[in-house]
């Protein structure tokens, strides 16, 4: 008899998308979970292990004999059995390969991989550039040597190189990052009563008396050199051995111990619900629907303690990695080392780390952004969504999963909890709740009874009529002026990067676009380029028009940059960051501004959608809304909805301390419902409005949408590869086919057909059918297919 294993291969192929047997070897502890190495035709291939079979039947005399898995690559297996179950299901949820999500759970520093080399051979000539090249830097990976050279480096041309022996191609594999292990030195008992012979030496023993074992680095860093440890381990004082090191995303950091605090009456019923959902004498989902500054956070962290006294891990996740420094802040104060943390900006190793203390039950609380959804843990009590609202939560890549659904399918597998708190919750979760889906919780109020700030709202046509042509209409200079008289704090919100939005010639009206996306470029003054924010194509700001010769061409528009620019004209000695994609690229530069905001050494925070939610400055006492109109205008069926939760979201910036707070909305179209409703606070007109045209249309919540996304190079082949899926789907009530509002990105044309139904399942089923017809199809070769089942934008 023997041991079989199935084995989901990690390699994306719609053919391969299944399980393969192989044999377990004699010794090897296998587990479901577990990740292996396996031959796979002529490669070897990273496998996750989702059955063992013992007892099986032997094959050896039978005609087929399984292959044997090479290597066992974890001590442990690093995903649970609970979320290789999850994989099965996620994939027929978001149509797509069950290898695309258990790549997604697993932190990309683990993950086994193999790429390609391109070594120089010694006696091949190099004349050629890119042959020079390696010749100079040695073996490299074929993909970046390509990325390098690529009008040069193509299919047929790397052939060629073969052929001749100039170059050789061979695999190379990489395990990922393991234990981080360092050099120690130990003390021994010898080592006590040892009496040395030099200053360092003497050194040496006084730190290892102190601290039992230290780093050699450590060691170094003090002016103990190696050979004089070794010369201490000669003499039998010390022992040089290998210690684990733990990676600490929060090392360096200080926090100081908190307990919990008085809590309002209806905090006190927030919590109450949320433990029936625990204890399952409740739904199991509760929509936390709290104004903002109502205190939602300190209900998840009573809620989440209550779940850690019980020995259960618990899940915060939060939709921005800007709002995690604040989170993290006020959760490691109150429950300390049992925290860990998970977002993409940790490094491998630290991710590696965070991911093994939750596998052991050493963390039992998990902050992070959207992949911490996948926390490995054994027990879960409580799950909660902060700013449940936020498009975040839906990854806008495959695998394309909402974190709102996977974290459903996982409480209700667990029987544990799931909060979903917001103060403009998403239309879908609060029709839920209001047809009893969920249940719903109100903190209606700001804690200490604190109003929320008044929204002004400036309509920025009259501030031209009247001939002011600043970015800053005069009500929001003079808040700014008081601002600065009264040191206090401002935060300024422009949902755009960069310096000017777009360039144009005033001779011929021509407009400087990306040659790869149908999109204007964005001027960036710092760096002096002009840059494409979806392909990241860069020119140089041009001297003349490219089309008539023209030097009468300059950017209009603004961005965050220019908001900063004339901030500082107007107000020099305001003290200024910016809180954008290009200011915050850095790992630590989010700790950095919003530790320097938070101390008072800055004064005014500029930023996009960075900085309008989860913030919580109490010197804040001025909000303001450099433009309302750059979402409202989108062409994306949620416009309305993302414009009205950006300013309430903002809004609640203000006014968090005992200063009170004002909010003003510069726009050019004051009398949309959306901002009306955000100038008064009022979720509910809101929610009444937009869902009536929402039912009127037939848009989500009711219905369901699944966007069928076509991309290729020949805009042709694109728009018949539509019309083939829209005739698949006849039978199918859709809308299109027709081109994207972005019609091109990356030198891709876009297409796109939408399926819309009143239940999800029937129209997965009709939507699974066409996309597997038209993989069949000529068109599949050159036109490439996504399935975007419930997307968050139609753009």
């Amino acid at each position: 008899m023997e041991t079989l294993a199935e084995i989901i291969v990690g390699i994306r192929s719609e053919n391969l998308d299944r399980s393969f047997t192989y044999r377990v070897p004699q010794g090897m502890e296998i587990q479901v979970g577990s990740r292996v190495v396996v031959p796979f035709g002529r490669q070897r291939l990273e496998g996750y292990c989702i059955t063992v079979i013992t007892g099986a039947e032997d094959k050896e005399q039978a005609d087929f004999e399984y292959k044997e898995i090479e290597a066992l690559l974890d001590d442990a297996p690093v995903l649970t059995e609970e979320l290789i179950e999850l994989s099965a299901w996620g994939a027929a949820r978001w149509l797509c390969s069950r290898t695309d999500l258990l790549k997604a759970m697993v932190p990309a520093g683990l993950r086994f991989t193999t790429s390609k080399w391109v070594t120089l051979l010694e006696d091949a000539e190099s004349e050629t550039p890119e042959l020079l090249w390696l010749r100079e830097n040695g073996p490299v990976a074929l993909a970046a040597w390509q990325k390098l050279f690529p009008s040069t480096v193509r299919a047929n041309e790397l052939r060629r190189l073969q052929q001749k022996g100039i170059i050789k191609l061979n695999n190379r594999e990489s395990r990922g990052i393991g234990q981080k292990k360092v050099q120690s030195a130990h003390l021994l008992s010898a080592g006590q009563v040892a009496l040395p012979m030099g200053k360092k030496q003497d050194l040496a023993l006084e730190l290892l008396r102190k601290h039992g074992s230290m780093a050699l680095t450590a060691l170094a860093d003090v002016g103990v050199s190696r050979a004089t440890v070794h010369s201490m381990a000669k003499k039998g004082w010390i022992a040089i051995c290998e210690q684990l090191v733990r990676r600490d995303p929060l090392s360096g950091e200080t926090f100081l111990a908190t307990g919990s605090i008085e809590l309002t009456a209806a905090q006190v019923e927030a919590i109450r619900q949320v433990g029936s959902a625990c204890n399952r004498t409740g739904r199991e989902v509760v929509l936390l629907h709290g104004v903002t500054g109502s205190g939602k956070t300190e209900v998840y962290l009573q809620a989440i303690g209550k779940v850690v006294a019980a020995g259960m891990g618990s899940i915060l996740l939060v939709p921005e990695i800007a709002l995690t420094p604040q989170m993290i802040e006020r959760f490691v104060a109150r429950f300390g080392r049992l925290v860990a943390v998970l977002h993409s900006r940790l490094s491998a190793g630290e991710r590696h780390d965070e991911w093994w203390r939750i596998v052991t039950g050493e963390a039992l609380v998990v902050v992070g952004a959207r992949l911490a959804v996948f926390a490995p843990f054994k027990q879960l009590g409580l799950i909660v969504l902060d700013e449940e609202h936020e498009a975040s939560y839906k990854q806008d890549e495959t695998p394309r999963y909402h974190a709102r659904d996977v974290a459903m399918w996982r409480a209700k597998k667990h029987g544990a909890a799931l909060v979903l708190g917001s103060a403009t919750p998403s239309l879908e979760s609060y029709n839920a709740a209001l047809s009893g889906k969920y249940a719903l919780c109100l903190l209606p109020e700001r804690v200490e009874n604190r109003p929320l700030p008044p929204v002004d709202v400036v309509d920025m046509r009259q501030e031209l009529k009247e001939g002011h042509r600043s970015i800053f209409s005069r009500a929001l200079l003079n808040a700014l002026e008081k601002v600065q008289q009264e040191k206090k704090q401002a935060i300024l919100l422009l949902n755009r990067r960069g310096y000017a939005t777009f360039v144009l010639c005033r001779g011929c009206g021509f407009v400087m676009r990306c040659k790869m996306c149908n999109v204007s470029l964005k001027f960036h003054l710092a760096e002096e380029v002009l840059r494409c924010h979806y392909c990241d194509y860069r020119e140089p700001y041009p001297s003349q028009c490219p089309v008539c010769a023209s030097r009468y061409i300059k950017h209009f528009g603004t961005g965050t940059q220019k908001v900063a620019e004339e901030l500082q004209k107007h107000f020099p000695t305001l003290r200024a960051a910016r809180v954008d994609a290009d200011s915050t690229a850095q790992k630590g530069a989010y700790q950095k501004i919003f530790g320097a905001f938070k101390i008072g050494s800055v004064d005014v925070l500029i930023g996009t959608q960075m900085v309008a939610k989860g913030l919580d400055f109490p010197n804040v006492t001025l909000v303001g809304v450099v433009t309302a109109d750059t979402t409202i205008n989108l062409p994306d069926f949620r416009a309305g909805e993302r414009t009205f939760q950006l300013l309430t979201q903002v809004a609640g910036r203000a006014g968090r301390g005992n200063f009170g707070g004002r909010v003003l909305v510069q726009t050019y179209t004051p009398e949309h419902y959306a901002i009306q409703a955000a100038r008064t606070h009022d979720f509910e007109t809101f929610f009444a409005q937009e869902s009536k045209a929402r039912k009127e249309l037939g848009y989500p919540p009711y219905a369901v949408f699944i966007r069928l996304l076509l991309t290729g190079s020949e805009e042709d082949k694109v728009e018949g590869a539509a019309s083939l899926l829209a005739s698949l789907l006849e039978a199918t009530e859709i809308l299109g086919p027709s081109p994207c509002p972005l019609e091109r990105i990356r030198g891709q044309f876009r297409w796109q057909v939408v399926a819309r139904g009143q239940a999800l399942e029937p129209l997965l089923l009709k939507v699974r059918e066409a996309a597997e017809t038209f993989r069949k199809s000529l068109f599949s070769g050159s036109v490439r297919l996504v399935l975007d089942v419930e997307p968050q934008s139609l753009l």
